[in-house]
């Protein structure tokens, strides 16, 4: 009876660690779900900006830098949402079928690592977006259309950059808690319960383990 009763405490300490893990896979499958649909916007108006007829006579240097902010922008935009996509496609399967609990942890950590990396990238492919947008005004309209144009984006980006950095600032925290335990004497409770470490239960299931707890 107290051997059956000390496994199943261990047994719901595992679980409720796991549910923990399980929470921070949610925030990133949310995270990366936003992230790309986003990215997937962004870069169908870059790609429709490449499709756009330039005059001839234009400044060959406007016009290269023009093709190559669009093409950051695509690019970038597409490496997102192909990364986030993989992403949610393959990091909850690598927690859910895994054999033991460091597959959670791994998998949490990798997408944490990716999150950043990706975040980087959209905010690139972003600034590229604006710069191809204040380059196609140069390229395509007359002086007083660039001059209104040009001054409405020379509002708005600075605006844009502080509302980013006053969210950020009252939003993330200056240190992270993680949901990793770093004490936890369930690795694998398959192999505890004298199983094969998957609870196929194929040589019996045990609560011996509980007698040394």
């Amino acid at each position: 009876m107290i051997q059956a009763n000390k496994a199943a405490v261990i047994t719901e300490f595992h679980k409720s660690t796991i549910e923990v893990r399980n929470m921070e896979l949610d925030y990133y499958l949310m995270v990366f779900d936003k992230i790309s649909s986003i990215a997937s916007l962004l870069a169908g108006f870059a790609s429709s900006a490449l499709m756009i007829e330039i005059p001839e006579r234009t400044n060959p240097f406007m016009v290269v830098s023009f093709l190559l902010s669009t093409a950051c922008a695509l690019g970038a935009h597409l490496l997102v949402v192909i990364v986030t996509t993989m992403c949610t496609m393959w990091g909850p399967g690598h927690a859910l079928r895994g054999e033991d609990a460091s597959y959670v942890d791994n998998a949490v950590f990798v997408l944490d690592k990716t999150k950043k990396h990706m975040e980087k990238f959209f905010f690139f492919g972003l600034c590229c977006y604006f710069a191809s947008a204040i380059l196609v005004v140069c390229l395509l309209f007359d002086y007083k259309g660039k001059i209104v144009v040009c001054a409405i984006f020379g509002v708005m980006f600075p605006w844009l950059y502080c509302k980013i950095l006053r969210i950020r600032r009252h939003l993330l925290p200056d240190l992270y808690t993680s949901g990793h335990m770093k004490f936890n004497r369930v690795k694998n409770i398959g192999e505890l319960m004298g199983s094969d470490g998957q609870l196929s239960a194929e040589r019996g299931v045990s609560a011996k383990f509980a007698t040394n707890i």
